[in-house]
This record gives C-alpha cells, sequence and structure tokens, in this order.
C-alpha cells in the first residue's frame, strides 16, 4: 500500500485536504493517508493523528499560545515519519508548522509535495530558500503564483482553485433583507472579528430594515456566536447557504471571501488582529490587496477594512447593500473573478500532478 501523510492546520486546509484526498482515492483507491487535519479529512479517509483545532492560531503573537500543542503535533508527524516510512509528504498550507515538517521529511528521504505552499510573494521572500530546499514540488491554487515560484527556480503547476470544488450547486434564493455575518473558522479570530461584525449589524439595523445570519463553524461553541442587541439567525457550518441567501455580506478575510465572490454576493472584507500582530503584518507584507478576490482581479474589487471601525464597516455595507453604481459594479467585478478561477476540477487536476510526479498511474498498483 502506497502510504500518504497530510498536514492540514485548519479549518480550509482540511476541506482542500480532503478533496484532495477524494481525488487521489478515486485513482487509486490503494492509497492510505495519516497525519493532521479534521473531521473532513477523516470523512475521507484520512487517518487524524491529532485534530487541526489544538494548534489552528492566526498572526504572530496569537501562536504563542498554541505552542505547546504546536509541539506535540511535530512529535507525532515525526514519528509517523519515523515509523512506517511515508512514500510522500503533502502539507497543505500552514507555512509554520508545515515547513517544518517538510524539512524533517526531506531528512528522512520522503518526497515532499506542498499543496497551497505559503504566499512568500505576500510576506517577503525570506522562505523562498526553505521552500526550495525542502519541497519536490508545489502545486498552487491562484493564477500568477506559478510564474512567481518558477521564477524562483522551483518545481511548480498551477492546479486551480479548490475553493470552486467543494461549492455545491446553488440551493437557495437571495432574501432581499439579510445581511450574512461570517466571522471565520478560528476561535481567536471569532473572538476579535465577532463583536465588530455585531457592532456593524447594529448601525446597520438603525438604518435599514434587515435582518442578520451567520454560520458556526466546526469546532466553534455556541456561546461564541451570542448576539446582543440585534437578532443573527445561526445556521451550523452552512457558510455557503449564508452566502447564498444574503443580499451581502460583511466576511473575514481569508478563503471565505473568494467563496463569496464564486457565490456572486456582494461583500466587504474585513478583519482584526491583535495590534503588535498588525504592526507586524504591516512592516513584513508587501501588497497594495490583501484578500484572495482582489489578489486574483488584481484590483480591488471587495473593501478592505483591516482594524477599521464599525461605523466604517456599516457604511462600506449599506454602499453594497443598496441598489446603484456600488453593488453594480461589484456584481460584474465578481463576475470576472469567477471567469478567472475557472471551472471545478483543481482538487483532480492536482491529483493526477502527484501521481505523475509519484511514478503512479491510475491503473498501477504498488
Amino acid at each position: 500500500m502506497f502510504r500518504i501523510a497530510v498536514s492540514a492546520g485548519e479549518t480550509s486546509g482540511d476541506i482542500h485536504a480532503a478533496n484532495l484526498i477524494a481525488a487521489l482515492k478515486s485513482l487509486r483507491p490503494d492509497l492510505a493517508f495519516s497525519g493532521l487535519g479534521g473531521e473532513r479529512m477523516r470523512g475521507a479517509g484520512a487517518e487524524i493523528l491529532m485534530h487541526y483545532s489544538e494548534i489552528s492560531a492566526m498572526g504572530v503573537v496569537e501562536t504563542f499560545g498554541k505552542l505547546g500543542a504546536l509541539r506535540r503535533a511535530k512529535a507525532l508527524m515525526l514519528k509517523l515519519f519515523a515509523g512506517d516510512k511515508p512514500d510522500l509528504f503533502i502539507p497543505v498550507d500552514f507555512g509554520g508548522l508545515n515547513l517544518i515538517l517538510a524539512k524533517e521529511a526531506k531528512k528522512r528521504g520522503i518526497p515532499v509535495i506542498y499543496f497551497i505552499p505559503p504566499k512568500a510573494w505576500a510576506w517577503g521572500e525570506g522562505r523562498v530558500e526553505k521552500i526550495r530546499a525542502f519541497t519536490d514540488h508545489l502545486i498552487v491554487i491562484l493564477p500568477f503564483e506559478a510564474d512567481y515560484w518558477r521564477g524562483k527556480g522551483v518545481s511548480c503547476d498551477y492546479a486551480g482553485s479548490p475553493v470552486a470544488d467543494h461549492l455545491t450547486a446553488r440551493a437557495f434564493r437571495r432574501e432581499d433583507d439579510l445581511i450574512g455575518l461570517l466571522p471565520g473558522s478560528r476561535a481567536g479570530e471569532v473572538s476579535r472579528i465577532w463583536p465588530h461584525l455585531l457592532a456593524a449589524a447594529r448601525i446597520i439595523a438603525a438604518r435599514r430594515k434587515t435582518r442578520f445570519i451567520a454560520p458556526r463553524a466546526e469546532g466553534l461553541s455556541p456561546e461564541m456566536l451570542k448576539a446582543e442587541g440585534v437578532e443573527v439567525e445561526i445556521v451550523d457550518g452552512r457558510a455557503q447557504e449564508v452566502m447564498e441567501r444574503s443580499r451581502a455580506c460583511i466576511v473575514a478575510s481569508g478563503t471565505a471571501t473568494l467563496e463569496c465572490a464564486l457565490v456572486g454576493t456582494p461583500m466587504v472584507a474585513v478583519y482584526r488582529l491583535n495590534p503588535l500582530t498588525h504592526l507586524i503584518a504591516k512592516a513584513v507584507v508587501k501588497l497594495s490587496h490583501v484578500t484572495l478576490p482582489n489578489l486574483i482581479a488584481g484590483r480591488e474589487v471587495v473593501p478592505e477594512l483591516i482594524q477599521k471601525s464599525p461605523e466604517e464597516t456599516a457604511l462600506k455595507t449599506i454602499e453594497i447593500f443598496d441598489e446603484g453604481e456600488a453593488r453594480q459594479n461589484m456584481l460584474d467585478g465578481l463576475a470576472q473573478i469567477a471567469l478567472k478561477v475557472g471551472p471545478k476540477g483543481a482538487s483532480a487536476r492536482a491529483a493526477a500532478i502527484i501521481l505523475a510526479k509519484m511514478g503512479l498511474s491510475p491503473a498501477e498498483a504498488k
């Protein structure tokens, strides 16, 4: 049996890894998977050594609280590498831990194919040498990334966006008085962003006749999404439903912004960081845009409100909620982004690339 180690450290990584595992198993049922991840990876057939919720964190300062769990996760993966040695290691996003694991895998002669590698083009090029040294191949999901990495002498393929793969056919009609509030999936980010979203919702409700809805991500307790001063319908884990039903959304910057773009719902992207993390990010990040839709478009389609006030968030949301030029411009921009992302099938394409790199064919058994 061909054994593959996989490491995903957050909700989006768990989704993308699960889709990739399912695509690989559809081509090669004899493949076996184990590593770090969540319920989606488990459902796709992987053995989960540690749940990603124990190690997930966003930001330099926030990561300090997870150091003990990160050390345990590393130890579990090193034990996996040292035992019945895997034939391949696939890290998925989550560069802090996964680059360390990639280095350890390479030391042990385990090939490394990085799916969704760290965004060195955003954070500066400090990780380029590590990625070149610790990986055998990259599979990227943003159109411009392949040229970037090839220009750095790193073997790389573009597979398309896996975000499109886990979106299902539209099932809900748009409700013209509904606004979606999407605070993210990590407990730390939700604790900072949810109060901001509620404050903005209260301002909007005082100026427009609106209702509000929010998805609760897997692993979040009901208490984390308590609403005060405004009524919010909470649905468990059904982010796409929220996006489809809403006339406009306020979305924590991350993968959900691209999901919302592909669904075609106008949005405002927000984020709240620990102040020290924000200062570090401002000094390091070398981009004019930070949200995925804007990076793909090469211009600002979605307003980015990082560390801004609830009042600013409310006003921008009302601007795209109301019928008018701003809303229409965004609808047009989101349609163009969907065209750039292209059709579904990124996970299947990534799976085919991985088999080819490992010298395997769908019909072959190890």
